[in-house]
């Protein structure tokens, strides 16, 4: 016997049908995502997700939304108030934590030509999510005015240590790997620290 779909009220729906989404992405991957299935999944009538969101666009953009809005709240456990050069190396930490932990999500936000990167809700938060590693850059060069070079330097050297993990040329095989990619990022981690703090000098 089929279960009847459950009755949601307007606004139940919209986080409903976020949730589902987020869920079913993580399971078919970005490109396998359809409306269609998370309609089912959410027991709603197929034309509920467009109707709350638009299109695929706009249902995936709030899933990255969403995760833009973790990652923020994973940096800021990570420093969990340190200041100096230690707030930028937890919050670095923090950025590849999330990414081990709900990769497909991260590729989601940052990578994928299905979201919009120009939805205010998204940009809303990738921009908080992006003030954390500003605010770190700042108190790691003792705070020193915002440098753009080397916010380009220090977001483009955590994300690629964080793809090359989550890509997995970086895994290491076998036991905890998310732990064990952890403990091999560290390393590296110090070293764009230390990049960041002395990156006027290092410039030619």
């Amino acid at each position: 016997m089929t279960e009847a779909p459950k009755p949601y009220h307007h606004g139940d729906l919209f986080d409903a049908l976020a949730r589902v989404a987020e869920e079913l992405v993580r399971e078919t991957g970005i490109h396998g995502f359809s409306l269609r299935e998370c309609a089912r999944r959410a027991g709603v009538a197929h034309s509920a997700p467009a109707h709350h969101f638009g299109d695929v666009t706009g249902l995936l953009s709030e899933v990255s939304a969403r995760g833009f809005e973790r990652l923020t709240a994973r940096m800021q456990a990570h420093r969990a108030g340190t200041e100096g050069p230690e707030a930028l190396e937890r919050i670095a930490r923090g950025y590849v934590d999330f990414a081990l932990g709900d990769p497909v999500v991260f590729v989601l936000m940052l990578h994928s030509d299905r979201v919009d990167r120009g939805n205010p809700r998204c940009q809303r938060a990738g921009d908080a999510a992006f003030g954390e590693l500003v605010a770190a850059v700042s108190s790691a060069r003792s705070g020193a005015g915002r440098d753009n070079e080397v916010l380009r330097f220090a977001w483009a050297a955590i994300h690629g240590i964080a793809m090359l993990l989550v890509d997995g040329p970086l895994m290491p095989a076998g036991g905890n790997r998310r732990g064990g990619a952890i403990e091999l990022a560290e390393g590296t981690i110090r070293r764009i620290v230390h990049s960041v703090m002395t990156y006027t000098e290092d410039r030619g």
